[in-house]
């Protein structure tokens, strides 16, 4: 064997734990708790043992300690003197499919956790989610990580060797790692089972006859529970040390571009075992020319940093997600992003709540005086973050699993709705109403009716809100007008009217309730203004010819709806037109469904025939509401579907109905056209998209991700040889773009996360509404689970979601600010007359300009002011402007860790200047007066 006496052979002992996939989570914590006691027992016990890694995150912590919290001193001692390594993360999540805000609430808790019990560690060890973001390298750095080791997005194309510079959205430069061949469990595979167990890579039946003690349920609730060795074989196979050592060796020294060579032992759900030290010594014995040492990942990164040439390495620009090549790369798998669309769907719906209403609205209301000093906001974003741990927010784990997610994503909304009524109780109760002057049976104070409009988006509202206002029974005349504070009444369209009885809660009595006449209706509801509210006063006036909108067939033949934007024709089979009346461009065709079989899994999509569209369909089509406000058609298919794989397979399949409903809405002066669909899905193993061909002659696709909108290529490559075939469906968070320049079409989505953009000549866009699949997995044998049907999305399930034609890309056409006012609609409050001190209508907080994006708005981590996230999507530089409505006493540049950069001058009492150049991410925390 070729001298390698100049190398460094780094072993590295770790676990790959997944909190919840094969097993719940409360069944795989009692196997994580006799793992952290075996690591402690040989920390302990064996000083020659150098350190154990909990894969980067610090929850598993929390869980063990909830089971033995007197073994936390012992936790903290380890941990101090860097024999047992925890964080930076929380979990280990999934990176594209839960919202940048969320990663960064998964490093800050998992530093406040880890720093709890002794120290973070600071690697960027990431080899979990299903690629990597193209922020990852800004994030890390704000938090005082400098090396970076995934390897599911990047090929040995992207880097020929294991090191290489990445290079992030913003330029932000990373050194970071692909490993090599096996890689994060190269040494596991390598080395450890075939001399601790006498086992190669491709092993993995275990015979009876090999002996310990295999312990398996026989009874018939039970049996199906996997086989335990309770006293495993003490075995040990020095004789396979030469020829492996050599194998690893040969496959993957050249990989390695400084003498230093990582070696990783840990796999899914392993353990440590006191052999390693044995083998090390052995290795030694075998070739006493190799320097191999018993290391962690803080000294791994410390040699490497030392002796690697940052100047030779191959540059690596952006978002990761380039699918295996050869065996020196890892695979993708990246199809999670459409596995259980609904868990997608909720975890937006809970950062939605918990990010732009609870929070932002907390600090409000604690900046006009009310005591916040709880932990409701941080109990929420608990939840949301356990959630997006891969193998739980990926969607790839059993139905027990994933029924415990959406019980977290329940409370979490729970919270979260809670903050904001406690929040906005407060600021309603303190605004001053005494300026209207009411001229109806509302009269007197005790009699007034309020209606307030709050507004959780940077930009100031003109909309048509739903609303349901509720007059005294004694009051009502039936009619009813509403008035700003100037006396200008709002467009109004009744919709219907009924009695109702609504309980009234009071902590100084018992529940009552009111006598009330409740009116549904629309408003068209102008200037509200940024993060901030406007008050209006409701009055009753004399019943008229009150219009009640009710189910009507549609006049015309052509089907066409219209505002002073948009011109909506409905075809014959359920497909649209629609006119963009600024420019004059009409897109046709638009919104029909393609439905195809699936014979992959989670994380792999393969497509199987029949493939079913409604192009050809006659569906129903009704016009079911038409006003000055708004109108709204829906259109119903029923396509019959195989019933499941198997019938997929036959020449006549048997098949069931899929119900799709799909309900047009187009509100006054809105630039943007609304769709609801609701699904009934009877058949399993098929992927659901609705299709947009947007006529565009376009190359590239853009989608707005986390703090970052996403530029990609159509082009397809040839990728024949490769191992794994590229994705070419890919994630989004808010919206996603198609653009010639002139002109453009997006589309945005509420919880939705995949999409593909074809190379065809119409530019085809396709949103998944959902994948369903079987449910087997081979963690060794196979494992079949398709009795579980939660991985096949059937019954009913519903989808939001708008496309927006408009002018020039995605930030000409401002598609950020129609994307984030369509997933966060007005919140209206109905109140009695409050005599405080706040003006009638108010903005808490402004951004200029408009393309800085608010992230958030949340207490400091030293509880010792408030700290505001904003970020520049943009390509450009941006030199903006920050305005309170609070008096600030001073602001602080800092990092996402919340560490000190610079103190920013004021510009006056309420305002200060942020300077953030492009795809940058800006933390500033405030203390006010």
């Amino acid at each position: 064997m070729t001298n390698y006496k100049d190398k460094t052979f780094h072993i590295i002992s770790n676990t790959h734990w997944d909190r919840e996939w094969r097993y719940p989570f409360q069944r795989n914590r009692q196997m994580l708790v006799d793992m952290i006691d075996k690591v402690l027992e040989i920390l302990e016990s064996n000083p020659e043992y150098r350190a154990f890694h909990l894969d980067s995150q610090s929850i598993v912590v929390k869980d063990y300690l909830e089971i033995k919290p007197h073994k936390e001193n012992l936790i903290r001692k380890f941990v101090q003197e860097k024999r047992l390594f925890i964080g930076p993360c929380y979990v280990l999540p999934e990176q594209f499919q839960v919202g940048g805000e969320n990663l960064i609430r998964n490093l800050l808790i998992g530093h406040k956790l880890s720093k709890k019990y002794g120290r973070v560690s600071k690697i960027g060890y990431s080899p979990f989610s299903w690629g990597q973001i193209s922020q990852l390298p800004q994030i890390y750095k704000e938090f005082g990580i400098e090396l970076i080791m995934f390897y599911r997005g990047v090929n040995s194309l992207d880097s020929p060797k294991a090191e290489f510079l990445w290079i992030g959205a913003d330029g932000t430069e990373a050194i970071a790692s692909r490993f090599s061949t096996m890689p994060r469990y190269n040494f596991y595979f390598y080395i450890y089972r075939p001399v601790v167990h006498n086992e190669f890579p491709f092993d993995i039946e275990y015979k009876w006859s090999k002996g310990g003690v295999p312990f398996h349920f026989a009874d018939k609730l039970l049996v199906d529970e996997d086989y335990f060795i309770v006293e495993p074989v003490d075995g040990y196979y020095p004789e396979n040390i030469e020829k492996q050592v050599k194998a690893i060796i040969q496959d993957q020294v050249n990989d390695f571009t400084t003498p230093h060579i990582i070696w990783m032992e840990g796999h899914d759900s392993s353990g440590p075992n006191e052999k390693t030290v044995r083998i090390i010594k052995d290795i030694k014995k075998v070739f006493p020319e190799l320097n191999v040492v018993h290391s962690t990942l803080e000294d791994y990164a410390k040699a490497l940093f030392e002796s690697v040439d940052v100047n030779s390495l191959k540059k690596v620009y952006g978002e990761r997600r380039s699918a295996q090549f050869d065996r020196r790369s890892g695979n993708l798998y990246g199809y999670t992003t459409s596995a259980r669309m609904y868990l997608k769907q909720k975890n937006f719906e809970a950062e939605r709540w918990i990010q732009f209403y609870a929070e932002p609205f907390n600090v409000f209301s604690a900046l006009v005086g009310r005591d916040i000093n709880d932990n409701y906001t941080e109990l929420a974003w608990d939840l949301i973050v356990q959630n997006s741990a891969h193998d739980s927010i990926g969607g790839c784990s059993l139905d027990e699993v994933h029924e415990d997610m959406m019980y977290r994503y329940k409370h979490a909304i729970e919270i979260s709705k809670g903050v904001f009524e406690r929040a906005i109780k407060f600021i309603s109760k303190n605004i001053n109403l005494k300026v209207f002057e009411t001229g109806s049976s509302l009269s007197s104070s005790a009699n007034s009716i309020f209606l307030i409009a709050f507004n959780p988006t940077q930009f100031v509202r003109n909309e048509v809100a739903e609303c349901f206002i509720d007059i005294p029974k004694e009051f009502d005349t039936g009619n009813l007008v509403v008035e700003d504070s100037q006396g200008n009444k709002i467009p109004f369209q009744m919709i219907s009217v009924k009695p109702v009885q609504p309980v009234l809660e009071q902590m100084i009595d018992r529940p009552m309730y009111f006598d009330m006449i409740r009116y549904h209706c629309l408003l068209q509801l102008n200037a509200i203004p940024s993060f901030g509210y406007k008050a209006f006063s409701v009055k009753t006036i004399e019943k008229s010819n009150v219009i009640i909108q009710k189910s009507k067939n549609p006049k015309s033949k052509n089907n066409i709806i219209e505002n002073e934007y948009l011109k909506v024709k409905i075809n014959a089979n359920g497909t649209f037109n629609i006119l963009n009346k600024t420019t004059g461009i009409e897109y046709k065709n638009l919104g029909y469904f393609y439905d195809e079989g699936e014979s992959g899994h989670a994380w792999v999509n393969i497509p199987t025939k029949p493939f079913i569209t409604t192009l050809k369909s006659k569906p129903q089509i009704k016009l079911i509401e038409s006003n000055e406000l708004l109108s709204k058609v829906m259109i119903k298919h029923k396509l019959n579907i195989p019933a499941n794989l198997s019938e997929r397979k036959k020449k006549n399949p048997k098949t069931k109905v899929l119900g799709i409903d799909l309900t047009l809405t187009l509100k006054s002066n809105s630039k943007i056209l609304e769709m609801n669909i609701e699904v009934d899905n009877e058949s399993e193993s098929h992927r659901l998209r609705i299709m947009y061909p947007t006529g565009l002659n376009a190359d590239y696709h853009f989608s707005e991700g986390q703090f970052d909108v996403v530029k990609r290529d159509v082009k397809r490559i040839d990728s024949k040889d490769w191992i794994e075939q590229p994705m070419y469906d890919f994630p989004l968070n808010h919206f996603m773009d198609v653009s010639d320049n002139k002109n453009g079409f997006a589309v945005i989505v509420d919880g939705l996360r995949e999409y593909e953009v074809k190379d065809d000549k119409q530019r085809t866009i396709a949103i998944t509404l959902f994948r369903g699949f079987e449910y087997i997995i081979q963690p060794s044998s196979k494992q079949d689970y398709t009795f579980q049907k939660g991985s096949q999305c059937l019954g009913k399930s519903n989808y939001r979601l708008a496309v927006y034609p408009h002018k020039g890309d995605w930030q000409i056409g401002e598609v950020y600010k129609e994307a984030l006012n369509f997933n966060n609609p007005l919140s209206l409050v109905q109140t009695g007359k409050s005599n405080g001190t706040l003006p009638v209508e108010n903005s808490f907080i402004k951004i200029y300009p408009e393309d800085l994006i608010f992230s958030s708005l949340k207490k400091s981590e030293d509880e010792d002011g408030f700290v505001l996230r904003v970020y520049n999507p943009t390509e450009k530089n941006i030199e903006g402007r920050i305005e309170l409505m609070k008096e600030i006493k001073k602001v602080e540049q800092v990092t996402l860790e919340e560490v000190f950069i610079n103190e920013i001058s004021l510009i006056d009492k309420n305002s200060f200047n942020v300077s953030l150049g492009a795809k940058k991410i800006g933390t500033y925390k405030l203390k006010f007066t």
